[in-house]
């Protein structure tokens, strides 16, 4: 079914007039039988040992899509009511659900739930939805202003919070982030949040703000290759570095393929040049030296099984690309691709300065 197709139909789902009227009971039954059967799936992947069992764990991921349309079609016709809204925000930010529907999902939000007492619930959800900054930026403000619980108010400081590092580590940006956390910290600091709590969520940004931002030293990484050499961040110093996280999994097998030849590819672009394409890797240490001796991996990769190297670099959901510059400060963060490529071209011919981003701190 072509994606131009499928929209069509959510939203003919989202605003059926004929739809069968849902109950709060079938929400419910819908998100916890979800939760628990990717929860069985998560410790399945954990404990995959090869790269087949972990192909083969990975085609047992529940079906996103298959909730996505039956939460559709118990809370689609009843987005008017209250009880909808932790469900819809569900919907929006765990499920395949389209732009199109999740702009439609907000409208009603912003129409019928302004008052709602879950709304900072909401607002967390919104903020890692599909929307663009700037629709996303713009709904939080506008619910801040009618959230009257000291709670849920903390909850969607928060939110904006998360919202506003998708636009930037500039100064004045940044302490208005800061501004925030205290506020979701003072306010809300024990609430749930998706999978943890607000004050987690903070401290994680505080971490992100710290460490991670462009112009800050890049975390130390230090590990092993495949072959048990020591491969150190440090050793690199006097040239530009290009830090791909990865695994044989995270992807589709094809556009693993892809990843791992745009990796090769860019080794050969820069032979010659103070460029450096490092790799980590989550997989099993047998599943990397598969791959190496298959060909189809750059020169250098760490072996990162316990994933501690992605832990200091909060890699969620790899492949991820940072750029190293030659005094060892980050100057990108993001898709291995263009953006990447355009950054090492600058800091190679030494027009890039890294800003000056002070470390962030609560008093």
């Amino acid at each position: 079914m072509g994606m131009k197709y499928l929209k069509i139909v959510l939203f003919a789902l989202l605003t059926s007039v004929v739809a069968q009227a849902g109950t709060v009971s079938e929400a419910e039954v819908i998100f916890t039988e979800y939760s628990a059967k990717m929860k069985k799936w998560e410790a399945t992947l954990a404990s995959a040992t090869s790269m087949e069992g972990m192909r083969m764990a990975v085609k047992q991921k529940p079906d996103t899509v298959e909730y996505r349309d039956r939460m559709i079609k118990v809370v689609g016709n009843e987005l008017k009511n209250a009880w909808t809204l932790k469900y819809s925000g569900w919907l929006i930010a765990n499920t395949p659900v389209g732009k199109k529907d999740t702009a439609f999902i907000m409208e009603y939000a912003e129409k019928f739930h302004m008052q709602n007492p879950e709304l900072g619930d909401f607002c967390y959800n919104v903020s890692v939805s599909n929307q663009p900054v700037q629709v996303k930026k713009a709904f939080l403000e506008k619910a801040m202003k009618t959230i009257a619980d000291k709670k849920q108010r903390g909850v969607a400081a928060v939110s904006l919070a998360i919202i506003l590092s998708e636009m930037g580590d500039n100064p004045r940006n940044n302490q208005r982030r800061l501004e925030l956390i205290r506020q979701g910290i003072i306010d809300s600091n024990e609430v749930k949040v998706g999978s943890t709590s607000v004050g987690d969520t903070a401290m994680e940004m505080i971490y992100r703000m710290k460490n991670l931002s462009k112009g800050r030293p890049a975390p130390a990484v230090l590990g092993l290759d495949s072959a048990g050499k020591t491969v150190s961040l440090s050793s690199f110093k006097g040239k530009v570095v290009m830090l791909v996280f990865w695994s044989s999994y995270d992807l589709p097998e094809m556009q693993t393929v892809k990843l791992l030849d745009m990796m090769r590819k860019t080794e050969k672009d820069y032979l010659g040049k103070d460029l450096i394409v490092v790799g980590v890797n989550r997989d099993q240490i047998g599943n990397l030296r598969e791959l190496e001796k298959a060909g189809q991996t750059s020169t250098i990769n760490i072996s990162d099984p316990q994933q501690a190297i992605f832990k200091n670099y909060r890699i969620e959901a790899p492949p991820h690309c940072y750029v190293i510059d030659k005094q060892g400060d980050i100057g990108y963060s993001g898709a291995m691709g263009s953006f990447a490529t355009l950054t090492a071209d600058a800091l190679l011919a030494a027009k890039y300065v890294s800003p000056s981003v002070p470390s962030p701190a609560i008093k």
